[in-house]
């Protein structure tokens, strides 16, 4: 559901102000005017104009025009127009909304004693007390909305800001976790199996060839892949991604079977166990793909030749249970927080987790070998 847009400010350009707060002008300006030739001050007709015709550009000038204002509502009030304070209020407001904190600051006291001096005329200090309490209440409840809503404008733009440097900052992040899982992976199959294929070229031609065959077949999928990651790069994919953590180029459960052939054709005797109803899969598939594959490159990379065991089950009530772990050396692997230098694996899954309202541990096993734990919550349906 879209949010409602606005009513007037959507309508309203600058120079649609500027035409209001001119018919404002004209309009008060004549108002006072007319109530003082009523009332017999003619003399005040002009200091009124002169007060509240210059309002019309206040968007434009707040400074000068507040201090013109100010000195013509003074001698206005001084000649007994005594709620001269009004158009001071009027355009100390937009000097509090639009100038900066020390100069508004400056035009509050300047208004301030400027209306004490002429209250202080007034024929009694009853009269001028009340007078003085009622203009100053007028004019700081003007310069503090004024100053409130500046404020929150500004607070506004950084936290616009803010959120446009967070969402580039978690854009490179997503890219990286995709290009490290895509590359990753196949690039540690295809180091071994060359390794492998240049150990037996010469005594087992058979065998190199057939490593060599590996080796394409590997790079075809990494082709793929990194075009799957590129597609969901580019503007027209990308709310097939959204609030997926950038894992929508996974292929899902469907693709983990492949993941454990490439990792025996590595010198991994992968052990797979699969066991989740399709409607539970769909949602969390890509997330278990992604950490599937790092945590066998990192067996790969880490622990080959050995053994893996792979399982995938549901685990408490709402969750599903991913757990890899192999039998290789216990010594310690690269458990890099983020920020560090170096490999990025486990510290991407542990994101990937996250994103997806999950959590992943991962250490040595008693005796040998390592383990990955992922707990991941299967989405309502």
């Amino acid at each position: 559901m879209s949010e409602p847009r606005p009513l007037i400010a959507r309508r309203l350009r600058p120079g649609h102000w500027v035409a209001l707060d001119a018919a404002a002008a004209v309009l008060l300006g004549a108002g006072f005017s007319a109530a003082a030739l009523s009332q017999g001050r003619v003399v005040t007709v002009p200091l009124l104009l002169a007060s509240w015709l210059p309002l019309a550009v206040r968007r434009r000038w707040p400074g000068p025009v507040f201090y013109w204002v100010l000195a013509a509502a003074t001698l206005a009030g001084l000649a007994g127009e005594s709620e001269s304070y009004l158009v001071v209020a009027v355009a100390l407001h937009m000097v509090a909304l639009s100038e900066p904190r020390r100069p508004a600051v400056v035009a509050l006291v300047v208004s301030l004693l400027l209306v004490a001096a002429v209250g202080s005329g007034q024929s009694s200090w009853a009269q001028a007390l009340s007078l003085t309490a009622f203009a100053w209440l007028l004019l700081g409840l003007s310069w503090t909305v004024g100053m409130a809503v500046r404020e929150q404008r500004a607070h506004a733009v950084r936290a616009i800001r803010q959120s446009a440097r967070q969402a580039v900052t978690d854009e490179r992040l997503r890219i990286a976790r995709e290009l490290h899982d895509v590359v990753a992976h196949s690039l540690s199959v295809i180091t071994v199996r060359a390794a492998i294929a240049n150990h037996v070229a010469e005594t087992h031609p058979e065998e190199a060839r057939h490593a060599l065959a590996l080796i394409e077949e590997t790079g075809h999928a990494a082709l793929a892949d990194m075009r799957l990651v590129l597609g969901t790069l580019r503007p027209a994919s990308a709310h097939r991604d959204e609030g997926t953590g950038g894992i929508g180029s996974a292929p899902g459960l469907a693709g983990v079977p492949a993941l454990a052939v490439g990792a025996r054709a590595a010198g991994v005797a992968v052990d797979l166990r699969v066991d989740l109803e399709p409607t539970v899969s769909e949602g969390v598939g890509p997330v278990v793909y992604r950490i599937v594959q790092e945590a066998l490159t990192n067996v790969i990379k880490h622990a080959a030749p050995t053994r893996c065991q792979v399982t995938v089950t549901p685990g408490e009530p709402g969750e599903v249970m991913v757990v890899i772990s192999d039998e290789g050396p216990s010594g310690p692997r690269p458990l890099v927080p983020p920020g560090g230098s170096g490999g990025q694996g486990l510290a991407g899954m542990r994101e990937r987790a996250a994103l997806h309202g999950g959590t992943l541990s991962a250490g040595p096993r008693p005796g040998h070998g390592f383990v990955v734990e992922a707990r991941l919550p299967v989405p309502a349906p």
